[in-house]
């Protein structure tokens, strides 16, 4: 029976788009609805920054629960995990889309945010359930893609129905999001994963489960340098508005232009990612990302500081960091889960968390820094990405790491079946 189970795993591929569906609501999510915050305050006679509550409470519940769910997916199988994540996220929304207090708001955020993860998770699992794992890296570099454009998505989409429809249809639209994704995860997405009741999720258990990861030697820097280069994206979305219309001086539209450009880099840094995973090892794309934002980040800094202050100038470096992103994140998320089988769910949900946590701080940090907009970004990008290149050559130098992957894998069968 233990052979049939895992023959009939085994050929339980998920296809590619359901994948990026579940990994992209959350990020989408997170940034959909910010154009009309302004609105929303105004509406609901709470301050600006009231308002902004409801993203603090949105990224919390969002990166805490991850560390439950992946557990829950070993012990009870993916799909039921993903189920009750897209059915908390429509609840989330339908709750957003008929507030009329900020009480209210912040409630269905919070549910949101519970329910947004679990897709994340459950598609970083399902990923390494399902694929050899010489072809791990390259599925992560198509549906991680997704992660890191959908925030860029969403205030295109966010600003133009806010100003024509108003705050209430833009949650609107996240709840027909959330019934969208139900409906495909119970009809489509199979199950990759079996049910395993040794996979108790009692404390005791999940510090065991957790601390295993942990002695692995790869996947502590791994998640680092991904939670690092995702806190790259969640500081530029609190940059980017205030650099367009308080800076350059344009119309709140022209946050189009910039989000474009990012989509842009994004494809063209997970196309030239899959074209080096030919040639070259994973850990090695990690430092050229790497070298690519720090490039970016100075090109930038070096604008501002000659005074050459325009959307060009802003854009293009900006789109050559971002073209580093999209080569670290899918291929740090792919070092991370590779070792990986028998808990992939706890290791995806760390790995999650790393991300969501260090890009509140990355938030956090931004906010306080006594720079403009022109500088404020590229500090934080060269603060992020040099705490990058610290992990880096303290685990990856020379590559040697890549040369005892094997060894090491073989090693975490031991760890994923503690005695």
């Amino acid at each position: 029976m233990r052979l049939l189970r895992s023959s009939l795993q085994n050929t339980a591929v998920p296809a590619i788009w359901i994948l990026v569906l579940m990994v992209s609501v959350g990020p989408f999510g997170d940034t959909e609805y910010t154009p009309s915050l302004p609105r929303i305050a105004h509406d609901l006679g709470v301050s600006y920054g009231a308002v902004q509550q409801s993203m603090t409470v949105y990224l919390l519940a969002y990166a805490m629960v991850q560390l439950f769910y992946g557990p829950w997916s070993d012990r009870i199988g993916r799909k039921p995990v993903a189920l009750w994540g897209a059915l908390l996220f429509t609840l989330g929304s339908y709750v957003c889309w008929i507030s009329n207090s900020l009480g209210m708001l912040l409630a269905g955020r919070f549910l949101q945010g519970l329910g947004a993860c679990a897709g994340a998770v459950i598609s970083s699992a399902a990923v390494r359930d399902s694929y050899p794992k010489d072809q791990i890296e390259a599925i992560y570099l198509r549906i991680n893609a997704a992660f890191a454009v959908a925030p860029a998505i969403g205030p295109i989409v966010g600003s133009i129905v806010d100003d024509r429809f108003g705050w209430h249809v833009n949650m609107l639209i996240l709840l027909i999001l959330g019934s969208l994704l139900l409906g495909v995860v119970l009809l489509f997405l199979p199950e990759t994963h079996w049910p395993d009741p040794t996979q108790r999720l009692l404390p005791g258990r999940l510090w065991h489960t957790y601390g295993n990861l942990f002695r692995h030697r790869s996947y502590l820097p791994a998640i680092l340098i991904n939670g690092l280069a995702i806190g790259m994206v969640y500081s530029s979305l609190t940059e980017a508005p205030a650099l367009v219309t308080d800076v350059l001086g344009l119309p709140s539209r022209w946050i189009a232009v910039v989000a474009g450009g990012v989509l842009l880099a994004f494809v063209s840094g997970s196309m030239l990612g899959i074209q080096l995973l030919k040639r070259i090892s994973a850990t090695r794309i990690l430092r050229i990302g790497l070298v690519f934002i720090v490039m970016g980040a100075s090109l930038q800094a070096g604008m501002g500081f000659f005074g050459w202050v325009n959307l060009a100038s802003m854009l293009l470096p900006i789109m050559l960091s971002f073209s580093g992103i999209a080569l670290i994140v899918p291929n740090a998320t792919g070092i991370a889960m590779r070792p990986f089988s028998r808990v992939a769910g706890a290791a995806a949900a760390m790995l999650g968390f790393s991300q969501m946590g260090i890009a509140a701080l990355a938030n956090a940090g931004v906010s306080l820094l006594p720079f403009s907009p022109v500088y404020a970004l590229p500090v934080i990008f060269i603060i992020l990405a040099g705490l990058g290149w610290v992990v880096y050559w303290l685990e990856f130098q020379g590559g040697q790491l890549d040369e005892d992957e094997n060894k090491e894998s073989d090693k975490t069968i031991s760890m994923d079946h503690p005695r």
